[in-house]
């Protein structure tokens, strides 16, 4: 009988030091910086953010705001499913806009949790009013730190209709904006909230971004020592590419893990992640 009570007491304690750290992985926060040597004038900051899914660091996501200004950003940049499309409940992304635009700039481009219901609901215009500037399938012309940026948004498979289908009409539009982006002597930043193009079709030796920020794959939501990601949304198990910075002929592309989770699947060994993407100037 004791030794009975010993092993339901060793299962206690292995259970409840599973629950402890599988709550750590959805909780604790990190920081991840890449340098970039860019053809700029002065040094960039940029913050990015992805896959909130409507998750909160601290009461009213007050840690990850504290994460974010700590980094002195000049630009801070969200890519996609900030939101949960079965979530209708605008506030938590939109007071975090409104907290961090007294920092810096904040661009918003959608993922395919904002893309089915994004412009039949109120977020599109929520995004704008909490003071962001969405971008899809359009771009901005700004200056930072006195160089010239073009930044863009764009859903999707990059130079390709995106998994679903388009009409005509829309496929045209979704074909003429990258090409009109690219059409700059501007440095560069596309918001693309699906990596699938630039990370695993290389597309960063095909066309001339200088700089790409993406997400959706989570990490692969579950990190396995050694091995990597164990699943990615459209790539199934074990997929090869799961986050990084990854570099082509033209450019750069940074792929975060992002910070929450669909369908409250937990991510276990893949700590939410805010990126910080550092613009060295080269002279």
């Amino acid at each position: 009988m004791k030794k009975i009570w010993k092993v339901l007491l060793v299962l206690v304690i292995l259970i409840s030091l599973g629950a402890v750290y599988v709550i750590h992985c959805q909780e604790h926060l990190i920081l991840t910086e890449y340098d970039i040597n860019a053809d700029i004038d002065q040094q960039t900051r940029i913050v990015q953010l992805t896959d909130l899914h409507n998750h909160e660091f601290g009461k009213e996501n007050s840690k990850l705001i504290k994460m974010v200004n700590d980094q002195k950003p000049d630009l801070i940049v969200m890519t996609g499913d900030m939101n949960n499309e079965d979530d209708p409940n605008l506030e938590i992304v939109c007071h975090l806009i409104e907290e961090l635009t007294k920092t810096a700039p904040v661009y918003f481009s959608i993922g395919n949790h904002e893309k089915d219901w994004m412009f039949d609901g109120d977020l599109e215009q929520a995004v704008k009013d909490a003071g962001a500037v969405l971008v899809d399938n359009s771009y901005e012309d700004i200056t930072i730190n006195g160089t010239d940026f073009r930044i863009g948004g764009y859903y999707g498979y990059y130079g390709v209709p995106h998994m679903k289908k388009l009409n005509e009409e829309e496929t045209a539009a979704e074909m003429a904006f990258f090409k009109d982006f690219e059409n700059t002597d501007r440095y560069k930043i596309l918001l693309s909230h699906i990596p699938t193009a630039f990370v695993d079709w290389k597309y960063m030796d095909q066309y001339p971004i200088d700089l790409i920020f993406t997400g959706h794959y989570h990490g692969g939501q579950i990190r396995i020592p050694f091995v990597g990601g164990l699943v990615a949304p459209y790539v199934g198990w074990f997929p090869k590419n799961t986050k990084g910075a990854y570099t082509g002929q033209y450019g750069t592309c940074i792929l975060s893990t992002g910070l929450g989770s669909e369908m409250k699947l937990p991510r276990i060994n893949n700590d939410p992640e805010v990126i910080l993407a550092v613009l060295r100037a080269q002279h």
